[in-house]
């Protein structure tokens, strides 16, 4: 059993105060990541994790800082200070996770992974080996290259569905600060399909702030596009990492078949 669980930034940091970390959340993470992988050891199974987690609060303040009009610029100092953010947010949590003796390993997008006319180029061989001596990649959002000039944000959101496609995961998770894809309501909408997609795709488009990733829409357009059955559910709520992972029925099932 393969599971791709993304931790987005909103869950484990608050975006509104630069450099914050939300402790509460991700030792309740860890513990329920280990109580996941519990669950399946008990049952005579192996669950296969890969963990994908946004930028929050140390990524997005910084990409804010160089993104001008949908460009980057003085990216000579730009790119390491963004680097060198994500690496902090992604030490404190691979620290954290460690704790819970989870065999996490850090994967780093910048340094090998780029876009090129318009398309992610993710090379997986070094996860796929890891995930063979039962270590858990922890990969993050991060700036890359751009072969097509200029640079590019790559989001837990692009990576998700891309690993999952890729892959072939059993279980891919979207852990958000909200209960599923809401609609105008906010009511959560059970499952979004084909019948649906583009009235919910272009709500969300109208709805979207300030966030350098592209948001709810980015997930539900990345996972959808690439044909992914995904689930979007609410991270900060205490049990759900455990549920998702178990694969009992959370948040908003995205079902592109």
């Amino acid at each position: 059993m393969l599971a791709i669980l993304k931790l987005g930034g909103s869950i484990l940091s608050n975006k509104k105060i630069p450099f914050s970390v939300n402790w509460d959340n991700l030792e309740r993470i860890g513990l329920e990541v280990r109580e996941a992988l519990n669950y399946y050891r008990e049952k005579g199974e192996k669950l296969k994790l890969i963990i994908i987690h946004g930028g929050g609060s140390f990524g997005h303040p910084i990409a804010k800082k160089y993104l001008k009009e949908d460009k980057f610029l003085n990216m000579e100092k730009g790119f390491w200070e963004i680097q060198r953010a994500m690496r902090r947010f992604h030490n404190i949590i691979l620290d954290t996770l460690h704790s819970y003796d989870l065999p996490v390993v850090s994967i780093q997008p910048s340094s090998f992974s780029f876009f090129e006319h318009g398309k992610l180029m993710f090379p997986t061989r070094t996860i796929e080996e890891f995930l063979k001596r039962d270590f858990i990649p922890v990969v993050h959002g991060d700036i890359v290259l751009n072969l097509d000039g200029n640079y590019k944000i790559l989001s837990g959101d692009h990576i998700l569905p891309y690993l999952a496609k890729e892959l072939k995961a059993d279980i891919n998770l979207h852990a958000s600060n909200v209960d599923g894809v809401l609609d105008s309501e906010g009511k959560v909408i059970e499952v979004i399909n084909k019948n649906n997609i583009d009235k919910i795709l272009s709500s969300l488009r109208d709805a979207e702030g300030i966030d350098v990733t592209g948001g709810m829409y980015l997930k539900v357009m990345e996972t959808f596009n690439l044909k992914v059955r995904a689930i979007i559910f609410n991270g900060n709520k205490r049990g759900n990492i455990y549920k998702a992972l178990i694969g009992e029925k959370v948040g908003t099932l995205i079902d592109p078949q």
